[in-house]
């Protein structure tokens, strides 16, 4: 009896995003009119392929009332203002075939360093006759009473299960950044004593780091960094910000995400999303 082995090829998808509670920063498509104030938003969601070169389908999804904001490259349904995104058909290379046109049509208009996101080692993306070496999307989670800890006019609002979740405490003292690093439990009253001034934003970024170890590249978690170090380390003085990796499941509660493959390959999705949130807003 002969024994055949089938190697399943594999892809796996890393993506990384910030869920912050900043209307005035926000770069999405959907009018003025439709802001509310305090509204959370998952900003510059960024996913890059890594694996063997394939076609795949990109179906991401916003349950609880929640809506795309932006969206690169141009979705194929839903898209900006919708419940959904689908991407059909993107093919996944090594190097861009020739006479494709670099950069996403639109990508000039990100309040973003889109540049950064294309240096990092990851398979090449086509759609239509444009290439780059990511896609992106933002959204309006549908359902922010499930993130771990939130504050809105006052009031925390946190759930138990996740109390032992790290925590960075962002504030400023004398204009000069201070930091600590505790757990959403520690911080449920009032923040505790400790805070030490950030003399070096490496301290921050080893912090962080140490949070996507296994989920991120080191490339891919540099362009993270370089993208948001200074929104992080912005003056904290009037508001402390609270800084925490999002529990996997709650991420895929608020954007479900899908990706089906040509191909018989075994897919595995790796999500890094930081909520950076105010401690109190009035």
């Amino acid at each position: 009896m002969i024994t055949i082995l089938i190697l399943l090829a594999g892809l796996q998808i890393h993506e990384w995003g910030v869920i912050t509670q900043n209307p005035l920063s926000f770069c999405g498509a959907v009018p003025e009119a439709d802001f509310m104030e305090n509204e959370l938003e998952d900003r510059a969601p960024v996913v890059y392929f890594h694996g063997d070169p394939c076609t795949v389908t990109v179906k991401i999804n916003f349950p609880g009332m929640g809506y795309a904001t932006s969206v690169l490259p141009e979705a194929d349904e839903g898209g900006s203002s919708s419940t959904y995104i689908v991407w059909n058909d993107l093919e996944l290379t090594e190097s861009p075939e020739p006479g494709l046109i670099e950069g996403w049509d639109g990508h000039e208009y990100l309040n973003f360093p889109v540049p950064l996101w294309r240096q990092v080692d990851a398979l090449c993306i086509t759609s239509d006759d444009r290439y780059d070496r990511f896609i992106y999307y933002e959204c309006v989670p549908g359902n922010p009473g499930e993130l771990p800890f939130i504050s809105e006019s006052g009031n925390q609002s946190f759930r138990i299960p996740y109390g032992e979740i790290p925590c960075l405490v962002l504030t400023s003292a004398g204009e000069r950044p201070m930091y600590g690093l505790f757990t959403l439990a520690d911080i449920l009253t009032s923040i505790p004593k400790g805070l030490q001034f950030l003399d070096e934003p490496e301290h921050l970024k080893r912090e962080l780091r140490h949070w996507a170890d296994g989920i991120l590249n080191q490339d891919e978690f540099d362009s993270f960094w370089n993208t948001w170090e200074a929104r992080f380390l912005a003056d904290s003085s009037t508001d402390i910000m609270i800084l925490y990796m999002v529990p996997r499941e709650i991420v895929d509660q608020i954007a479900p995400m899908e990706i089906i493959t040509d191909t018989r390959m075994e897919v595995e999705i790796n999500r890094f999303i930081i909520a950076e949130l105010p401690y109190r807003t009035q």
